[in-house]
């Protein structure tokens, strides 16, 4: 292993430590805990995410509504950079369909990530719907005011009609569930198929 491998794997290891306590910070930042033991240790992990995270946040195309979806960008710009100097430091250097793939199927996590969240919120509301009849909270209806909009656009991409809520709340769930794992599939066979072709164009050139 030459000078230029020993490094790069000197600073993958520096940058795996580093994306696990930015991971563990965006993991946090969705706890609310007023233990003093939980506020020191979030303090100890912000000195040192906060710099780099701080790039990332409230990027407006990535909130949606009261969730805020920004630092993931961080994330996949540090797990990026992760991947460069993984492959630099076993002495590959990435071929420029490899960084394609790469890419998209991390953009695709996101979104699949996003779906599922929005699918668990979906059921989330369902089932209060019919455990709190007798009592509203008034975050109930900041969530609706959240969902009713996503909701309602979906369904009136395929009918005029009204549906009643619990019923459309059921429907977008489940689509989007279907939707999350029908199309993952797709890509990642999509994508092992043009790895495939290219690497065979690759092998044939001279």
């Amino acid at each position: 292993m030459d000078f230029f491998q020993t490094s790069m794997s000197i600073i993958s290891g520096l940058l795996t430590v580093y994306y696990f306590m930015v991971l563990t910070s965006f993991i946090l930042s969705w706890i609310r805990s007023t233990s003093e033991s939980m506020m020191r240790f979030k303090t100890f992990i912000h000195k040192f995410t906060d710099p780099y995270m701080k790039h990332f946040r409230g990027i407006s195309w990535l909130r949606f509504g009261m969730m805020d979806f920004s630092s993931i960008l961080g994330i996949i710009v540090l797990s990026f950079l992760l991947f460069l100097t993984r492959n630099l430091a076993a002495g590959l250097f990435p071929t420029w369909y490899a960084l394609v793939f790469w890419l998209v199927i991390r953009i695709w996590g996101f979104m699949a990530f996003l779906i599922m969240i929005f699918a668990i919120l979906m059921i989330f509301r369902l089932i209060t719907l019919y455990t709190m009849k007798d009592s509203r909270p008034d975050w109930i209806d900041q969530f609706d005011r959240f969902l009713f909009p996503l909701v309602s656009r979906f369904l009136g991409i395929f009918t005029n009609k009204t549906i009643a809520y619990p019923v459309a709340l059921g429907i977008f769930a489940v689509t989007l569930i279907a939707f999350r794992y029908l199309a993952g599939w797709g890509l990642m066979e999509l994508i092992e198929y043009l790895d495939e072709r290219l690497n065979e164009l690759n092998r044939l050139r001279p």
